[in-house]
């Protein structure tokens, strides 16, 4: 005998009929918020699954959402954000009967090319789309007549999730001030994440400006956010003849090849030089030393996504079109005052 939970089972978990809970799984837009809570909370206590052939047959949807993730494979499947990112979707998806779809890069140069398998033929019923994918793919996924949430920033009138990347650069910029450094290097992202990296640069600028300092634009590189890229803006960093005391890298993955550079050229971490990163992935308390970094939480920024976009799906949009998920700094020993300020 299966111990399988069924509608009945979930509906006495919630206190509502059985209908009602066929109303939220089938995506009736007349059930109220509140009910509508309630049913989900006991499909996930329950770890209730419905059955999406079920489901599709009655809605006439796919029961499957795209994520769109405008990498090439090998990087995708290898950042750490980008996998909590899709992780965290897939949770709140599973949790609602949906299935996921993953679409990288499929020419390895053309970031649009990530989207295009949708736009050839309708697979999904909505997609969430990682910011990167170009100024092509958001129009041509609309005119496609997609429900989208982008993950990160947009330009378009899309709804669309994103960590504080503000904020966050404003919290390391302001620790490493705080420590006593004055010269910050700090390694930018592509072009591709231009408004991201925006948001970082105005944090960076802005704990500059409440310290009553202006940030030294000469310390500024650029990278890819590989470690290879960190590497390089590094060696380039500590070549000027006033070198940085602290690099501030806008992802942790340039933030390590930053720091191999460095030990490379007979540098001490942090004693000779800070490192700080951005993203807080894994291997970020595990390298010696261990990151300061800012978490993303990208896992809340997936699932946050999802829940929008089903939302969407089910005729309840959201009010505000931007969301904005909280982000924190994590401080390591990788950043310790400068020899001059000790």
């Amino acid at each position: 005998m299966s111990d399988r939970p069924t509608l009945r089972t979930v509906a006495a978990k919630a206190g509502v009929s059985h209908q009602t809970v066929s109303r939220v799984v089938n995506g009736d837009p007349t059930v109220t918020g509140g009910i509508r809570d309630k049913v989900l909370s006991a499909m996930r206590l329950l770890d209730y699954r419905p059955s999406a052939g079920a489901r599709a047959l009655a809605s006439g949807r796919t029961e499957i959402v795209g994520v769109v993730l405008p990498h090439n494979p090998g990087f995708a499947f290898s950042n750490d954000h980008l996998i909590r990112l899709v992780g965290g979707a897939d949770q709140e998806l599973a949790a609602r009967g949906y299935g996921l779809l993953l679409s990288t890069r499929e020419v390895p140069d053309d970031a649009a090319s990530a989207h295009r398998r949708f736009t050839r033929r309708r697979q999904v019923d909505g997609l969430l789309v990682e910011a990167g994918v170009g100024g092509e793919a958001l129009p041509a996924l609309r005119s496609a007549g997609y429900p989208t949430v982008v993950i990160g920033y947009t330009d378009e009138d899309l709804h669309c999730v994103h960590p504080d990347d503000e904020g966050g650069a404003y919290a390391v910029t302001q620790h490493l001030l705080a420590l006593g450094h004055r010269r910050i290097g700090v390694v930018n992202g592509p072009p591709e994440n231009q408004l991201a990296m925006a948001a970082r640069l105005r944090g960076l600028r802005r704990a500059f400006a409440d310290a009553r300092r202006a940030f030294p634009d000469d310390l500024m590189e650029h990278g890819d956010f590989t470690a290879p890229s960190g590497y390089a803006a590094a060696g380039r960093l500590m070549a000027r003849t006033d070198p940085p005391t602290a690099i501030f890298a806008f992802n942790d993955g340039m933030a390590f090849g930053a720091m191999r550079r460095l030990r490379e050229d007979g540098r001490a971490l942090p004693a000779d030089v800070s490192v700080a990163g951005f993203d807080d992935t894994a291997a970020a308390e595990l390298i010696d030393p261990p990151l300061t970094s800012v978490s993303l939480h990208s896992v809340d920024v997936g699932r946050r996504a999802a829940r929008i976009l089903l939302d969407l799906l089910d005729g309840r949009p959201p009010t505000e079109h931007e969301s904005v998920v909280p982000s924190t700094l994590r401080v390591r020993a990788s950043t310790a005052p400068p020899h001059a300020a000790t």
